[in-house]
């Protein structure tokens, strides 16, 4: 169970958030600060930043449980990050960031104009909201069945804080966070990892004790959940997610310039690759460590999603299970800080100042970021509340319709509209609406009798039944394919000569964009790589400082190894930056 080292790690891990807000609050000397890190941001603090705010508490939960139940297949999910983030590299991220952008929404004006960029807009920001309450309301059911941590204040207390850290330090803050977690959660993976294998006497030993069944990565169609079918499909919508305007562009648009952006790949690259072993075999040893799974965590509504968790109550000593639910905060606050400072940044980027306040200074915006993030951070409490308290299943319903219905057609528009730019301003929105009415036909038509009559007696009843049980494979089957002929098909609309000039000279401009490469020193200047480096290397020598104090512990030797292995890393990456910034010129902290 929890001991009183373990809530001292936690406690610090929560005043150590707070404070990156006012460790970097003088970088915001204005809005393009404050959404978009003075557009200076080096390749290895972005590629932090993408990496771990890609996951949240999910990957330690939703597919902890898949390991547990299915096996290897679990790494196919991996694999449609890896493939997403390799197009990355090798295409969209430096492009992205050439479109010199301070939000991703200011392409979607740029590419469709301003009434697609306040759909666009409105679409994103409330499906945010409900996904940033999901998101809390998810830890906080996690928390509260593994160890007793009460929902309401989880959510309280998750919410005030990562608030007031994106308030004060903005964009910068929000990286800067995402840079210590990145290097910490590594770390602490690999240790959960090792002690797994250390308790069941060696890796020989867990792979025997593993199910046959655990080591199959492709199943026929229709066996599981994620069959053949679900993995290829996914695939595709992996390089669509990944690399679309609204995905992609926020993540590149803060780099120095378009080199930066593509080398910050690298980092979820390499995570993807080489992590996911060491999250997911913890969970696959829960057969073996913890039997009764079922029976202990019977207050989760799927037992086999607390199996990485019942491992870490087994096997990590004092002070290192409080990193872990530290980590399980991180790896939920860091989607989280994300999304408010991105969300923020729309309501002001692209609605406050191009509606009220066409003129508005960098001063005026940095003032209406702070009152816009104010605003996200009360709303996703507000209904993470609601979730909780009234209406537990109609709020998650919504918040699952909505990125069924919007997200999938958004996504193939922000992504085909980069590659497809000849096409009429009203192809984006129509393709939104084109896939809503799929998506219906999907979720709401083929369930019911009549059309489960008629695909049964035309296609075969394992076909009609598939329908219903796989509705996530068909959309990536029926409603992105459909969304993306689509979106193909409006160029033969597109005229030459446009009846609104502005938008035919607005295309010109986004693809001039895409072909000029980013000059650093003439378009942004003011370099601040050893400050970057400065107090990036000084946040993790301090944070490494305070793991390393929980040696002291009394606990087994395997782990005192362990919490020293966390704390060399982060030692190491502190000292190495440090040492990094001196070797430069430019701002220091003074």
């Amino acid at each position: 169970m929890i001991s009183a080292y373990d809530y001292i790690v936690i406690a610090f891990y929560f005043l150590f958030t707070l404070s990156l807000g006012f460790v970097f609050k003088a970088l915001n000397k204005g809005g393009t600060d404050y959404f978009a890190g003075g557009l200076k941001m080096n390749w290895w603090l972005l590629g932090a930043s993408s990496f771990v705010s890609n996951f949240s508490a999910w990957v330690f939960t939703g597919a902890a449980g898949m390991a547990y139940s299915f096996g290897v297949v679990v790494f196919n999910i991996t694999v449609i990050d890896v493939v997403g983030f390799l197009v990355s590299y090798f295409w969209f991220a430096g492009r992205f960031r050439r479109l010199r952008l301070v939000t991703a929404m200011d392409a979607v004006r740029l590419r469709f104009g301003p009434a697609n960029e306040q759909l666009f807009t409105w679409l994103q920001v409330v499906t945010a909201f409900f996904g940033g309450a999901v998101w809390l309301v998810g830890l906080s059911i996690l928390l509260s069945s593994a160890f007793g941590f009460p929902q309401l204040p989880v959510v309280v207390f998750c919410t005030i804080t990562i608030t007031v850290m994106t308030l004060v330090g903005g964009k910068w803050a929000v990286s800067g966070s995402d840079f210590v977690q990145t290097v910490l959660l590594s770390a602490l993976s690999v240790a959960v990892c090792a002690l797994t294998i250390h308790h069941l006497g060696g890796l020989r030993n867990l792979l025997d004790a593993l199910p046959e069944e655990h080591g199959r990565f492709f199943h026929p169609l229709g066996s599981i959940k994620y069959d053949w079918l679900y993995v290829a499909t996914a695939l595709i919508w992996g390089v669509y997610q990944k690399n679309s305007i609204l995905f992609g562009a926020a993540k590149y648009i803060a780099a120095k310039d378009d080199r930066h952006a593509t080398k910050s790949v690298l980092v979820p690259l390499i995570g993807y690759i080489v992590l996911p072993v060491c999250w997911f075999l913890p969970a696959m040893a829960a057969t073996a460590i913890v039997p009764d799974l079922a029976e202990r965590f019977a207050a989760f509504s799927n037992p086999s999603e607390a199996a990485y968790i019942a491992v870490c109550m087994e096997v990590l000593p004092k002070g290192l299970l409080g990193l872990t639910i530290a980590g399980l905060f991180a790896a939920t606050m860091s989607s989280m800080d994300t999304a408010l400072n991105v969300n923020a940044g729309f309501l002001v980027k692209n609605f406050y100042q191009p509606i009220f306040r066409k003129n508005a200074s960098e001063r005026e915006q940095l003032v209406a970021g702070h009152f816009a993030t104010i605003l996200c951070g009360i709303s996703m409490l507000g209904l993470a509340v609601l979730l909780i308290t009234k209406g537990e299943v109609s709020l998650f319903d919504a918040y699952l319709y909505l990125n069924a219905y919007i997200q999938a057609p958004l996504t193939v528009a922000l992504f085909l509209s980069i590659m497809i730019r000849k096409t009429p301003a009203w192809s984006g929105w129509t393709t939104i609406l084109l896939g809503v009415l799929s998506t219906i036909l999907v979720y709401d038509v083929a369930p019911t009798p009549g059309t489960q009559a008629w695909l049964g007696a035309t296609f075969g009843e394992g076909f009609a039944n598939y329908v219903v049980t796989n509705k996530f494979t068909f959309t990536n089957l029926f409603t992105v394919p459909l969304c993306s002929l689509y979106f193909w098909s409006t160029k033969f609309c597109y005229r030459a000569k446009p009846r609104n000039a502005a938008y035919s000279q607005n295309l010109d401009e986004f693809g001039r964009r895409l072909s000029k490469p980013v000059d650093f020193e003439s378009e942004v200047g003011d370099d601040n790589t050893a400050q970057q480096a400065r107090i990036m290397g000084t946040l993790a020598l301090v944070y490494g400082g305070f793991v390393g104090l929980g040696i002291l512990i009394p606990n087994p030797l395997s782990g005192r190894f362990a919490i020293a292995f966390c704390s060399g890393v982060l030692l190491s990456v502190g000292l190495a930056l440090v040492r990094y910034s001196k070797s430069i010129k430019g701002p220091t902290l003074d």
